[in-house]
């Protein structure tokens, strides 16, 4: 009789163990509740005519009291937001002003639509701004605004750094005399000028960069932003500035 009992138990047992992974089983078999996927906002086209929209968000940035009202502004906000605070905050560059505009120049890079202006500030030269259409608003591309790079262009040309720098510059194809004794065979020179200075320098990219920079500043004067270091040429200390690499055809990545 124990062990009929004790069968009996265990038959039991083994039912219900057999039951509860049928009903695991029929759980995990079961249908999924169907995840729904992020919609993207759809892409709006810009106004047309885009001058009168483009020139009231430029109006709109430089009237905006502080950085934080600026930045809301600006293209790509996360990213730029650092290089605002250290802009104007670390490096203590006051915040721009606008004293006039020129009317303004629709454009198109790439499939990117952009207003072009030429803004003169209250003192100083006049410099160029684009006001791009990110796919739902006009928004400042402060890094054309500013020429933002991650050193001031002074402390790079006295300090002739050996650290990789990322500067925003003008570029354009060195003349025959312009080109620089003792480099090795490939390296290119180009003419480099940076929007706060006048005064240009003759930098050096080895053949694969030269190729890619070549058919942009063919027969023009090109807005670049660029890696470029210092390479000494000699023992005896002469340095030129080497293009490393082309971070973006235009001011702003």
């Amino acid at each position: 009789m124990e062990k009929f009992l004790l069968w009996a138990l265990a038959l039991i047992g083994l039912a219900l163990a057999v039951l509860f992974s049928m009903s695991q089983g029929i759980i995990l078999l079961g249908p999924h509740p169907k995840v729904q996927k992020a919609v993207p906002a759809p892409v709006i086209l810009p106004p047309d005519p885009m001058l009168p929209a483009a020139l009231a968000a430029l109006n709109a940035f430089f009237e905006a009291p502080d950085l934080a009202s600026k930045a809301a502004l600006v293209r790509d906000p996360a990213r730029v937001l650092p290089m605002m605070k250290d802009y104007h905050n670390r490096r203590e560059h006051a915040l721009p002003t606008l004293g006039r505009v020129s009317p303004g120049r629709a454009v198109h890079f790439g499939e990117t639509p952009m207003v072009l202006f030429e803004v003169e500030p209250f003192s100083g030269p006049r410099y160029p701004v684009a006001v791009v259409w990110d796919g739902h608003r006009f928004a400042i591309d402060w890094e054309s605004l500013t020429a933002y790079g991650t050193m001031e262009w002074s402390e790079f040309v006295e300090t002739q750094p050996a650290t990789v720098q990322t500067l925003r510059v003008y570029v354009q194809n060195a003349s025959e005399a312009q080109q620089i004794p003792d480099v090795a065979a490939g390296f290119k020179a180009f003419r480099i000028e940076h929007r706060d200075d006048p005064q240009a320098i003759v930098a050096i990219a080895d053949v694969d960069m030269a190729s890619i920079l070549a058919p942009l500043v063919e027969k023009q004067r090109a807005p670049l932003t660029l890696e470029i270091t210092w390479r000494k040429l000699s023992p005896s200390g002469l340095s030129v500035p080497e293009i490393r690499r082309l971070v973006a055809p235009r001011w702003s990545p």
